[in-house]
């Protein structure tokens, strides 16, 4: 790792530290044995994040047949990983929900691109009926640009700010020029300091490379799902200040070798369904 980059890591004392109960939640996303009985122990020792996954479980986004009531039916219902990956999103809000002030991003603006992000990779990747992958896709889409947080203090002490809007490419040279690396290399830092799990560690780092130019140990299948969803999001006006035109749209997908039917339907769904998932989890619309 680029020491001044490590020292920007070990340094982001104004970021709040992960939860304990997110902590170990990554853990539980991790462990393909994970029991009812571990997830039910740690979701019931927070109380607060027990009503809000409730809350997010009823909402319309999921649009379950009946009402849920107690974690206990949530698990039943959705799947052990399902709700692991619900209570870590609804854990994490308080990390992703602040301004960034060096992107020129009001309050929210990250939440709600990651969770558009989030949704659209958990609709690429879930098509086979796989309900794990679909939440790891889901974790994924919602941390993939953690390394704004990272980068938002040194923008902001430097007085250079970022164009306030362009493409993916635009984006990551403007960081480059004014600090020698982007926000996907500094999300993988601090995910690893964050002691999140290798696979996502990797996505969150190479969720801007080209598919080839990603390490052999990189899960293609996510990483893929996770760039569709940024493109869709951004496509979708949910890009957090980032934008791209029909033909860089069109090479994307192409490049990712995604149907571009199904990539604009992914667009026509987002916004309804980020603005449910908003509304569970007590944000702005």
């Amino acid at each position: 790792m680029d020491r001044r980059l490590q020292d920007i890591v070990a340094a982001t004392g104004e970021l709040p530290a992960l939860p304990s109960t997110t902590a170990r939640l990554l853990q539980l996303l991790d462990d393909d044995t994970v029991g009812a009985d571990e997830v039910l122990d740690v979701i019931g020792r927070d109380p607060a994040l027990t009503a809000n996954l409730l809350k997010l479980c009823n909402s319309a986004y999921y649009g379950l047949c009946r009402r849920v009531g107690t974690v206990h039916e949530a698990l039943v219902m959705l799947g052990n990983h399902a709700v692991v990956s619900l209570a870590f999103a609804t854990s994490l809000g308080d990390v992703l929900r602040g301004p960034l002030a060096g992107y020129r991003l009001e309050r929210d603006g990250l939440w709600r691109h990651a969770l558009a992000v989030g949704v659209g990779a958990a609709h690429v990747l879930g098509n086979d009926g796989d309900r794990d992958r679909r939440e790891r896709a889901f974790t994924g889409g919602l941390v993939h640009d953690i390394g704004k947080l990272v980068l938002n203090r040194p923008l902001k002490e430097k007085l250079q700010q970022l164009p306030p809007a362009g493409d993916f490419a635009l984006l990551l040279d403007g960081e480059h020029a004014v600090l020698g690396f982007d926000h996907a290399e500094a999300g993988a830092a601090l995910a690893a300091a964050w002691n999140f799990p290798p696979a996502l560690v990797d996505v969150i780092g190479a969720h801007h490379a080209g598919a080839p130019a990603a390490s052999a140990e990189v899960d293609l299948p996510l990483l893929r799902a996770v760039q569709v969803a940024n493109l869709a999001a951004c496509r979708a006006g949910l890009g957090a200040g980032t934008r791209h035109d029909d033909d860089q749209w069109r090479a994307g997908l192409a490049g990712l070798d995604f149907d571009e039917g199904e990539a604009a339907a992914l667009v026509r769904r987002l916004p309804a369904e980020v603005s449910a998932l908003c509304e569970a989890l007590g944000g702005p619309r």
